[in-house]
Parts: structure tokens; sequence; C-alpha cells
């Protein structure tokens, strides 16, 4: 028998493989290999000694072992050789022979001839080797081939190995490119480095179907490379498998054609190498004619009934159509039907594969359900129409509302409509495309509901769909109070026990004060005698012991000698006597009194020292920013080196801190040697209130006067006025309402220049009147919305300071020591920073004299110099008749500026002060409200008040002593006089009565009035235009203040800051209409003037002799 084997194994060992080092090359092994040698010994070796040396062998023919000759080199000392088959660890190895000798470098080494024979039937084949120093000189790879020719020389199982057949192979290449029909979750391939860097499937969990030829058993083979446990379902049962590599499972009277497999992991694994296997069933027949009544061999003579006889074939067929299923037919009805035609059951939709009406494969991007049918493959980013998918996942993401491709049904919902609710089930209530559970409908939901009493009441029973029983209930059954406990008593260890401490005696109790104070009578609830009492009764002290005294307050106090000169350990002084405001009065310091003790045992001497305050005063509020002062009663100082203004604290109590902001402004601060404390503290606030927020002023430290005396009130506070805040889209509407006010002046100044050049001032001065009556409201004393203050700062448009800025004109002031910074400190003139300096405001009128006086002169020696000259060398050069025109626009601008000079006489002087009775006026009043006389420049500016009041007053009493005759003629002098009168009444109104907000808007609504009445009765003098404009003008002004005495300090509460800034939007609009009139009939009569001039232009072409 074993020279049998023999001579088997030598017939049938076929070599496959063969290795040399000295050809060169390392011949596809991986793992970072190299060629090196020992002398003239070449060999194959790793770089990295942690890696192993590994190489693949693919596609082996049909074996049953393998056999491994192999040559190493082993360098220096305990350094075995570590061989390893298929992953496994090679213990038993035969060593053929073993050499020593030395290498170069005096390294000892070994020369070995190993072989190694393994029982191995697989495909595939991986050998590694592992060495510290060292390598591979020689290897030959021989498999013996099978006995006989079969598919896999299966020879484990009872089954005769000729009997298997090859099915289906998946993962055999080295490198996986494609699923072989396998579904993964997920699917993905590692590297394994001991097969030669071969890919490996990780999984979760896979599946497999395949249809099966007519079999009888069946074997699955694959290599596992991991210890961790699979299951592998295969529809007649469920194997656990915990092995490691190689992989058997047989199935014994596999009777389906459809093989399933579903193999789970836990938690993760790999495998690769995957083969099925099958064995025919034990009873066929050959050459048997289904349906054949007789037969001679293979032909059929007369087939049974039920079945036609095909003459070609010589062969019977079933008949198709009657309705009996025989030989191949599938299936068989008397009537068509769309799953059966002639008698063959048809694929389903999307079905490649299939046998007997049942799917067995579908195309691509479709799988196989439970049923049998093709559905669209999920997760692959194709939502396929008039299928089960209703949404298909992103590529780059997840649809939340999408779950194995169907819209996640919501819970509860009784109607919807893809992913969208439209109805809920009774008891439930929509919200957001959630159904919640609707509390209050009176339906009892079980699952999410203890009761529903439909109303929201507390202690009835039901409250929020919970039971509750009344309150204080301590022990509640489904809304049925069981247990009570009384006042007094709180519900511990289900029981009712007597509260200490809540001032409710209960039978339990002696006495409940409220606190945890000894001495005071009671204690935890018991009488307590207070400390050194001698005798007491329920906690009232009868008697002290020795040397106590007992006092009203139920206390007993050490007697003190107080009065005897001596300052004794509980005595803060001692002055011999017991006389009040000496400063030490029943041995205590008085208020701002200081004692001391010059000497032991004498009296104590007491000065009376006034302990420093500090003050706090509301300034004002510019915009929504207020400020308050913070001053000290005396000089004072502190004892820490940090600075006073890092230790204040400010709070507003009732605003959250992210809603307000503080800054401080030094202007001296406290150390540690002696100053006047001063800060400025700036509080704005981001939010609207309807009360008026209280600042509260902390001082952290210790602060003392020169004879040491600590500030007692370390706290102060100041109510703040109501916030003026916008947000920041009210500003943007603020800004913009501004920016077209802005436009509308920049549009009527161009027209206004363009009439100028024409020889028209009479609308320069109409425009100057409304803007410059317009920019006085902002100066009345009540608090404007910050809306409205922004649109008031468009009066800065109407001044040329800017100009004279850029001239450099107020340097001049300088020369005559002009201070230019004394501001106004009353009303809206602080606000402002209105300037008192009368000859500061007047340095624009200055600079207007300055330069009528410089036009004047310069214009009467261009007449009488330059004009002839330059004009007459000109006509060398131009067309004569063009520079006569020249000339003569030249010439007539000349003449009607040295009609200025008309300005020079007393009556020039009282028109143009008619002219600029505004300014004039205003600044006029202003500076006589703060007259000083320290320097000869106030007397100056004092003449010159003088004067101005005289000329004006000199027009009034030409007003009066006019003939009346020449009113009658010049009635648009009398409306100018009247103005006036208006002008200066209204000013001085506006400046003198500040401290009073409502008399201040009366008097100015009176002002208004009349010169409504005023317009109303001189309204022939004017042209319609002006009328109108003029109109307009006053009666936005009278809408103005009749509107501004909701602004009132006294209509605060009743008339919030939301309701003042709508009011403010509305002022704004109201002030806008008489530029926007003005404007608007402008245009309406340039427009009529081009239409007269287009029209008499046509006139001229139809009728050129009338030219």
């Amino acid at each position: 028998m074993i020279i049998n084997f023999i001579l088997i194994s030598l017939t049938c060992q076929t070599i496959i493989y063969e290795f040399i080092a000295n050809s060169l090359t390392t011949s596809e092994w991986e793992g970072n290999s190299n060629l090196n040698n020992c002398g003239l010994i070449l060999y194959l070796e790793s770089t990295n000694p942690s890696v192993r040396v590994s190489r693949m062998f693919l596609g082996l023919e049909p074996h049953s072992q393998i056999i491994v000759d192999a040559e190493f080199l082993s360098i220096g000392t305990n350094n075995p050789i570590q061989f390893y088959v298929d992953s496994q660890l090679q213990n038993s190895v035969q060593v053929i022979s073993s050499q020593s000798f030395m290498c170069s470098g005096a390294q000892p080494a070994q020369y070995q001839t190993i072989s190694i024979t393994n029982k191995h039937n697989r495909r595939n084949l991986w050998l590694n080797f592992f060495q510290q120093s060292g390598g591979l000189v020689y290897l030959k790879l021989s498999i013996i081939k099978c006995q006989y020719e079969t598919a896999g020389c299966i020879e484990n199982y009872d089954t005769l190995c000729l009997y298997w057949k090859l099915h289906q192979q998946s993962f055999y290449q080295k490198y996986i490119t494609q699923s072989d029909g396998w579904v993964a979750q997920p699917f993905q391939l590692t590297s394994y480095i001991q097969c030669g860097y071969c890919l490996m499937l990780v999984f979760q969990q896979i599946k497999y179907q395949t249809y099966l030829p007519p079999h009888q058993d069946i074997l699955i083979r694959f290599f596992k490379y991991n210890t961790n446990i699979i299951i592998v379902d295969y529809s007649y049962g469920k194997l656990t498998i915990d092995s490691l590599y190689f992989i058997e499972i047989l199935i014994r009277n596999h009777r389906d054609q459809i093989l399933q497999l579903n193999i789970q992991a836990l938690p993760y694994n790999f495998i690769r190498d995957f083969e099925i296997f099958y064995t025919e069933p034990e009873l066929t027949f050959k050459n048997f004619n289904e349906g054949c009544l007789e037969q001679i061999d293979d032909k059929c003579l007369i087939c049974q009934e039920g079945w036609i006889q095909d003459e070609f074939l010589e062969n019977c067929h079933p008949i198709c159509g009657d309705g009996i299923i025989q030989g191949q037919e599938e299936c068989d009805y008397l009537i068509s039907n769309h799953s059966c035609i002639k008698c063959k059951y048809q694929c389903i939709e999307n079905c490649q594969i299939c046998q007997f009406g049942i799917c067995l494969q579908c195309v691509d991007g479709f799988v196989i359900n439970s049923n049998q049918n093709c559905d669209p493959l999920c997760g692959d980013g194709n939502l396929t129409p008039y299928s089960v998918e209703q949404c298909e996942l992103t590529v780059n993401g997840v649809w939340e509302g999408c779950l194995d491709c169907r819209f996640i049904s919501i819970t509860n919902c009784k109607t919807s409509y893809f992913s969208i609710c439209l109805q809920c089930e009774i008891g439930f209530q929509l919200e957001e495309n959630v159904c919640f559970p609707y509390c209050g409908d009176k339906f009892v939901l079980q699952q999410y509901e203890d009761c529903d009493d439909g109303n929201f009441e507390p202690y009835d029973g039901c409250y929020q769909c919970k039971f509750q029983c009344i309150e204080d209930c301590n022990i509640c059954d489904r809304g049925q109070c069981i247990l009570k406990c009384g006042d007094g008593y709180e519900f511990v260890n289900n029981k009712c026990l007597s509260v200490c401490g809540d001032q409710i005696v209960t039978k339990e109790e002696d006495c409940d004060d409220g606190n945890t104070i000894k001495f005071d009578g009671c204690f935890q609830c018991k009488y307590s005698c207070p400390e050194n009492c001698y005798d007491c009764y329920q906690g009232t002290c009868l008697e002290c012991i020795d040397q106590y005294q007992l006092l009203l307050s139920n206390q007993c106090k050490l007697q003190l000698n107080c009065g005897d000169g001596l300052v004794q350990e509980e005595e803060e002084c001692d002055d011999g006597n017991y006389y009040a405001a000496d400063g030490c009065k029943d041995c205590l310091i008085e208020q701002n009194w200081i004692c001391i003790t010059m000497t032991k045992d004498s009296p104590s001497q007491c000065t009376f020292v006034k302990a420093p305050n500090f003050v706090i005063n509301y300034l004002n509020m510019t915009q929504n920013k207020q400020y308050i002062s913070i001053q000290f009663t005396q000089q004072v100082k502190i004892y820490t080196p940090q600075p006073l203004s890092e230790t204040l604290n400010f709070e507003i109590p009732d605003i959250d801190k992210k809603h307000w902001n503080s800054s401080i402004h030094i202007i001296q601060d406290v150390g540690s040697y002696l100053s006047f404390g001063e800060y400025i503290v700036q509080i704005e606030v981001y939010q609207l209130l309807k009360f008026r927020p209280i600042l509260k002023i902390l001082v952290n430290q210790n602060v003392a006067n020169i004879d040491n005396a600590i500030l007692v009130d370390l706290e102060e506070q100041i109510t703040l006025q109501y916030p003026n805040y916008l947000d920041q889209t009210q500003k943007d509407y603020s800004q913009r309402l501004k920016s077209l006010n802005q436009y509308l002046i920049y549009s009527l100044s161009a027209i206004t220049v363009v009439s100028l050049l024409l020889g028209s001032g009479d609308l320069f001065f109409e425009i100057l009147a409304i803007l410059q009556f317009q920019q006085y409201l902002r100066y009345i004393n009540v608090q404007f919305p910050e809306n409205l203050v922004i649109y008031f700062s468009i009066n800065d448009l109407i001044t040329v300071q800017p100009l004279l800025d850029f001239l450099q004109f107020p340097l001049i002031l300088q020369f005559i020591d002009i201070k230019s910074n004394q501001e106004y400190c009353d009303g809206k003139f602080n606000f402002y920073k209105q300037n008192s300096s009368l000859i500061i405001n007047l340095q624009c009128q200055i600079f207007q004299c300055s330069l009528f006086l410089f036009l004047v002169v310069l214009f009467r020696w261009v007449k009488r110099v330059m004009y002839f000259y330059y004009m007459s060398s000109l006509a060398l050069y131009i067309n004569p008749k063009i520079v006569l025109k020249i000339s003569q626009s030249f010439y007539n601008i000349c003449l009607d500026l040295l009609k200025l000079e008309k300005f020079m006489s007393l009556q020039g002087v009282q028109k143009a002060l008619l002219l600029n009775g505004w300014d004039m006026i205003f600044k006029t009043l202003l500076y006589t409200r703060n007259i000083q006389t320290k320097n000869y420049l106030d007397i100056v500016q004092l003449v010159i008040v003088i004067i101005i009041l005289l000329l004006y007053f000199n027009i009034l009493i030409n007003f009066f002593n006019l003939d009346q005759q020449l009113f009658k003629v010049n009635k648009n002098l009398r409306f100018k006089v009247l103005s006036f009168g208006r002008q200066f009444f209204f000013l001085l109104f506006l400046i003198y009565v500040q401290n009073s907000q409502i008399l201040q808007l009366g008097l100015l609504l009176l002002t208004s009035l009349i010169q409504t009445m005023f317009l109303q009765k001189y309204h022939f003098i004017f042209s319609q235009k002006n009328y109108i404009v003029q109109m307009v003008v006053e009666i936005s002004v009278i809408a103005f203040i009749l509107s501004s005495f909701l602004y009132i300090s006294e209509y605060n509460e009743q008339f919030n800051q939301e309701n003042k800034i709508l009011l403010g939007w509305f002022q704004a609009i109201l002030l806008s209409t008489g530029i926007i009139i003005e404007l608007i009939l402008i245009c309406q009569e340039l427009l009529l003037k081009l239409n007269l001039t287009s029209r008499r232009k046509q006139l001229v072409v139809k009728n050129p002799l009338f030219i």
C-alpha cells in the first residue's frame, strides 16, 4: 500500500514554481523584499525586520497536497526561521541538511535545507516567511495532483470526489474588482500583507443567491481571516463559525434550485476565495421520453393523452392550453394570462434571469426582494419612477425625510402625501408636520395621557393631561388626594412632620421664631434662655448671672462702668461723661466724630470731622447716551494702589447686562493722594422701556478724607430718562430720509444758482427763508426721538462754516484772543454745543461783508481798466460780434453787482438786516442771555448787540411812523415788517423760555398762528406758487408744534418711546413737505416756460415775417 502511494505521488507530483536568488530577481515576492549577499551566497530578505516576505499563487490545478523545498540562510545566533503557508505557521518543518560557516564581517551563518508537505486542495496559495537576519536562497513549490480528474480533490466526505462539480467562484483574484453578485453592507476591501498584499472583503453582513443545476449536496468553501464570529444563514438552518482560515460548509440533500446565503459578522470579518461545489442527484434518467406511451430505444411511437408527437424529433410535447401542467410546461391556463405565455412563465419587470415565474437575478440597478420581485437598488442615487422607491438618498448627503428609499412615515398620521402629513389620528394635533398628542380635547390617549378633562385649570384633578391632586397634597392617587399635611407640617417618609423655622407653632413644638439664632428665647423650636441668663421662663429671662444686666431686649449684657473715663474691651470710647453731641455717647463713637486715647487710662479725646459724600447729577441725554457726573464733597483718598475708577461698579437692576453698556470718562481720578474725584459716566440702553431705569453706583473700597473719615454711603442711585433707542434698521431708514432731503436741498440749490445767474434772486431768498426757519425747530427744549434728531442734522448743510474752515477764517479771530469754546449751557443749546460768543457766531456775516466790499472794489476796477483793455485786445483775434456779446454779458453782470452799493446806506443796511433776519436775531438774542463784561472784547460785543438792536428798533419805529398812505401802496413792505416781528418773537420765546416746555411750545404755536393770519390777509401780494409754499410751510410747522406737546416730560408714562419714534417719522415727513412742494412747483413753472418757448419758436417758423 505504501509503495502504491509513493508511486502515485511520484507520478502525480508537478513542479509549478521555482525561485533562485542567483537569478537576481525578486520574482514578485512582496513585503519590502530585497536581494542581499553573504559572501558569494545571494538571498532574498526583507528590508523591514517587522514585515514578512510573501507571495501569492493563483489558479492552481486541482491537487491534494503541496510540497515546499526551500534553502534558507540564517545570519547570527538564535535566529530561527518562521515559515507560513496560507497564514498558518509551520511548526513541523523537516530539516534536510544544515551547515555552518562564517559570513563576511566574522558573523556566524547557517545554511539550512528544509522540506514541508501539507494537505492542500485550494485553488489559491500564499507563502510567507519571517527572519530577523538572513533570507531565502532557493525555493521550489510542487503540487500532487488529484488521482482522478475532479473539480477539487474533495476527499474529506463519504461522497466520492469524482461526483463533486464546481459551480461558482468569487473573490479568487488577487485584486478584487467586482462584487460577483454579492450584496455587502458596506462593500469595502482591504489589503493583506501575508498574501502579497492581496485584497479581502471586509463586511458586517453580506448576501448572495445563485441558481443551481439539479443537485444533491452542496459544499461551500472560503478563507476567513479573523477570530470574530460569523453566522451563516442558508435557509435550511444557521451555522455559527468562530474558527480561522480555511472554512468548509457541507449541506446535504439541498433540494432547492436557488441557494440563498446571508452571512453576518459580529462585529466584522474578512473573507476571500469563495467556492461552491455540488453533486448530481443519485437517481437520473437518461434518454427518457417524457409523455411517451410506447417507445423503442429513444424513439417514441405513441404519446400519452394530452401530449402530441413531434414527428421530426420523434418525441412528445404536452398540449399547451388544455389546463393541465405536464412535462416541461411551467404553467397552463385555459384563458391566456399575461404571466403565462406558451405555457412558460414570463419574467417580471426588470428581471434578467427567472424560472417558473420566479426571478433569480435582476438587471443592474435592481435587487430581489423577499417576494421575488425586482426592486430598485436603494442608495445608488437614482430615483426609479413608478416603483417602490419614493425617494432616494443623495450622493453627498442624506435627506432626513428618506429611509430605505421610502418617505419616513409620520407617527400617528392618518392621511399623508409623500412625507407631508395632512391629517392626524383622533387625539393628535398637527404642528410643523408632526402629530403631537392634543391635550384638551377630552379624548384620552392611553400611551401619552393620564386624563383629559378639556381644560387647563390646575388642581382640579387633571392638569396638562396628567393626574393632579389639590394643592399641597402629599399622597395622590389618580387625581384623588389621600393625604394632605396641615399648616406647619411637611411630608417626609410617608409621615407628616412639623417644620421648624416656618414661624408656625405646632403641637410638637414649644415655639418657632423662624430663625436658628441661639440665646434669643427659642432655638430649634424649644424654649431657650438668653446667654448669661440665670433664671428664665419660656424663653424670657427673669434674672441674669452676676455682673450682667438684664436689658429690655431680653438679653444679659456685661455691666460696664461707662463714664469712668477708662476705655474697656467692649467700649469704643469713654470721655468720662454722659453728654450727647460731644463725640462719645454711651461709650459709642457718634457719627462724624473721631475719638482717640492719648495715654493709657485716660479719657477719650473726640474731634468733630465731617465725613465725605459723593454726589451724582444727571447732565443730559445725547441721542441714546445719557451722561451722569460723579463728584465728592471733599478731597478724598483711598488706601489701595488700585485707582477708584477701576472699582466703581454700575448696575441697572431691571435690565439684562447685554442690553445696556456703561463707560466712565475720568476728569480727575482718586488715588492714594488727596484729590477732588470727578467722573462722567456714559450709559446707553439698547432697548425701549416702559419705565425709567434706575442706575446704581457702587463704591467697592474705603474712601476717606484728610482726617481719615470714611465715606458712609457707598451706594447711590439716580433715575435715568427713558431710552431713546433706535435699532439698526430704524437708523438706516432715518439716514435714507435724511439723504432724500439732502438731495431735495441740492436740487433746489442748483435751481437757485441758475436763477441767480439769470438775474433773479427772489427764489434764493424764498428757499433760504424756509430752510432757516425750520432749522430753529430743533432748539425746542423737548426730548425728540433719535430718528428726528438725525433728520434735523441736515440743517448743517445751509451753513457756510465748512467754507470758512477751508479758508481758515477762524484763525483770524485767534489774533484778537476770542475763545471759540464758550458753550451755551442751557437747554438744547448745550445739547448742540452752541457757542455764545457774538463775534464767533457772526463770523459768517463778517465774511459776507468783507466779500461784499471786495467784490464792489474789484468790479469797479474791472469796469474801468480791465474791461476795455482786454475786450479791445480780444477783438483783434476773435470775431468782433462774439466779443461784443461776451462783453455785453460781462458788463451786465458787473452792473448787477455794483447795484449792491445801495446796501451801503442806512436804509440798505436795514433792508439787509430784514433779509437776514432769522440768523441775525437768533445770534443777537442768544448773546443777550449770557452778557459778560470781563474784557474789552465783551465790551465790543455788547456795543455790536446794541447797534443791531437799535437798527431793528428803528425799523419798527419807522413802521409805525410811516405815512399810512405809503403803506397802502407798499403792502409788501408792511408784510415784511410784520414777518420780522414774528421772527423776533419766535426766536425770543425759543431762547428765553427754555425752562418751561409747555409755555415755550404754546408761545411758539401762537406766533405761527399769527403768521398764518398775516399770510391770509396779505395773500394778494404773493404769486400763487409762493402763497401755496408759505402756507404749506406754516401749516406743517403748526402741526409739528402741536404734536410736540406729546414729547413733554409729563406725558412720558402715557406716551411711550415706541410711539415717540412713530411720531418722529410723521414729523420728519411733515417738515419735508414744504421743500417737496417748492421743488414740484418750480419744476412745473419751468415746464410751462419751456412749453411756452417751444410754442413761440413754432410760431416764428410758421410766420417768419414777424421776426
